[in-house]
């Protein structure tokens, strides 16, 4: 629950202010994040646990010794004002899609010293890290502990605030992550003063191999998962956050395991939720937990060449279960489809894109299509899909990602 506990250390005061004006803040990350199948063994990435990535890291990096030698590798000050050199490959290099990335050219050491989401912090600190992080935006923050989590989550005001009118962001890590690496997967806590929301990073479960996760379905899960419940968790952490401040509208926002749970929240319902983003992530072939759901407006984000989540899902038979049962995870635009009818739309995706947009620096150009459900849906939802033509599992995010995901959310208060 809430301990009220404000970070030590000067912060801003909290005023008003919508979630609008953008700053201009860089993104550039390159990072990972797979999966967490209900069962290891029925894991459709043929592998995700395997899968690696770069983040940005201190710029001595290249010199600390090796993180499997130290508990708690050496964190820096100023790590967040370290740049990486822009990359502009065609389509997502081998190295990112196997895993290793050691040898990616044009990247230095600093750039591919850490590799997937389980990067800086040991258990034990992957708040205080995250706090560090999100501190530099001058917000203010907060620790929110919860009982069936030995991770706290962490919340950052922005320095206006405006009660029951300033929107909160959930953003929700991948399989193996946790807060503090996806935090500077996806900066977002960089423009809660400029665009006025305040942000929550909760942190998933951990597996019996020490893996990060969220359990997006109702039933339990095995291959050393705790299989908790992750609504029950979602729902408790951000009324949580209500006891420090009344919040406006609430959006989710996950990277491909933390898409499935997004999706799944919807499913389930959550107090003022308005819209979810999901980034190469989408939910499972059997639809009949959603029964009932609640429609809210939908951005799904995924690339075409994406090879841990296909783009068109994959309904092949579960080999192992040798049960014929389909597997579990559907398409892109199978989600944009049954979200715009409980949306109320009444048409299909538009064959031609409404707009194209320059989101991954892997793909030269504005590799992005841009599709939407119109006419407009009933009572001013808005379902959307943005085809990342070539883009893979892992998006080299250009600078103005967070621009155009933050004008999404704009659009549905």
């Amino acid at each position: 629950m809430a301990d009220g506990r404000t970070i030590p250390g000067p912060r801003a005061k909290s005023g008003s202010g919508p979630l609008g004006s953008l700053g201009a803040a860089a993104l550039c990350i390159v990072l990972v994040a797979v999966l967490a199948a209900c069962t290891q063994e029925n894991d459709p990435s043929g592998g995700e646990a395997q899968a690696q990535s770069l983040v940005q890291s201190p710029a001595n990096q290249q010199d600390a010794p090796d993180s499997s030698a130290q508990k708690t590798p050496p964190i820096s000050a100023d790590r967040a004002s370290i740049e990486v050199p822009p990359v502009q490959r065609e389509k997502q290099p081998p190295e990112l899609e196997t895993g290793d990335g050691a040898d990616l050219p044009g990247k230095s050491a600093k750039d591919r010293s850490i590799k997937d989401e389980r990067a800086f912090p040991a258990k034990g600190d992957v708040a205080e890290t995250t706090a560090m992080i999100v501190e530099q935006s001058g917000g203010e923050v907060h620790y929110l502990e919860h009982p069936q989590r030995e991770i706290a989550s962490v919340l950052v005001l922005p320095q206006r605030f405006s009660d029951g009118e300033t929107p909160l962001i959930v953003s929700l890590h991948g399989f193996g992550g946790n807060s503090a690496d996806h935090a500077e997967y996806v900066p977002l806590h960089e423009r809660v003063n400029d665009a006025g929301f305040a942000l929550l990073l909760p942190n998933g479960q951990t597996d019996g191999e020490g893996n990060q996760f969220w359990n997006p379905t109702d039933e339990c899960c095995g291959g050393g998962k705790s299989g908790g419940d992750d609504v029950a968790f979602l729902r408790q952490v951000v009324a949580s956050a209500r006891e420090i401040r009344e919040f406006g509208p609430v959006y989710l926002f996950g990277y491909s395991n933390g898409g499935f749970i997004a999706y799944h929240m919807a499913c389930k319902g959550l107090p003022g939720l308005r819209a979810i983003v999901s980034v190469a992530g989408t939910s499972y072939v059997d639809d009949e937990a959603c029964d009932g759901a609640p429609a809210v407006s939908v951005l799904h984000i995924h690339g075409t060449d994406d090879e841990v989540i296909r783009f068109a899902g994959d309904r092949s038979e579960r080999e192992q279960s040798g049960d014929g049962a389909p597997a579990f995870y559907a398409g892109a635009r199978e989600m944009i489809e049954r979200w715009g009818q409980r949306a109320g739309c009444a048409r299909p995706l538009d064959a031609q894109p409404a707009a194209a947009l320059d989101l991954d620096r892997f793909v030269p150009g504005a590799e992005t299509q841009v599709f939407r459900l119109e006419p407009a849906c009933a009572q001013g939802f808005d379902i959307e899909l943005w085809v990342a033509e070539g883009s893979g599992h892992v998006f080299a995010y250009s600078d103005s990602f967070l621009d155009d995901l933050i004008k999404w959310l704009d659009s549905q208060e």
